[in-house]
């Protein structure tokens, strides 16, 4: 099971080794989808892969270390009536999220979305769009 996390963090928070230490403490690696920091704090997207107990105690302790979690159901949204399967944001996609099926239809995997939103603005349709959340 993956479940992917949004993580915020406050400026303070920031410039610490929080995720890293969290990561000691458990021994449950994660995979970093996502990062932006400036001056204002900063998020992160990461997936927990394994069971929910894992994960749970993850989420735990980041928020006991001061880090706002935040579980994320739906990273990408697809709409599939307004799609007409042009292709456009196929090349741009960098983990293959999007990809064209044997009949030349787009498809979307959520489980390999990494919540860059280089597709949303690809899209002449606007039928790409990211869940903030």
């Amino acid at each position: 099971m993956t479940k992917k996390v949004l993580l915020r963090y406050s400026t303070e928070r920031a410039t610490e080794p929080i995720l890293a230490s969290v990561i000691k403490e458990t021994g449950i690696l994660v995979n970093i989808l996502y990062a932006d920091f400036s001056a204002r704090g900063g998020e992160i997207l990461i997936a927990i892969e394994g069971p929910e107990t894992d994960a749970q105690k993850v989420i735990d302790l980041l928020g006991k270390k001061g880090v706002e979690v935040q579980e994320i159901k739906h990273v990408a949204e697809f709409d599939r009536e307004l799609c007409f399967d042009c292709g456009a944001c196929i090349s741009l996609c960098p983990t293959g999220a999007l990809r064209m099926t044997e009949d030349f239809s787009v498809e979307l995997d959520e489980d390999k979305c990494v919540y860059c939103e280089v597709c949303i603005p690809a899209c002449p349709a606007r039928a790409l769009k990211v869940a903030k959340l």
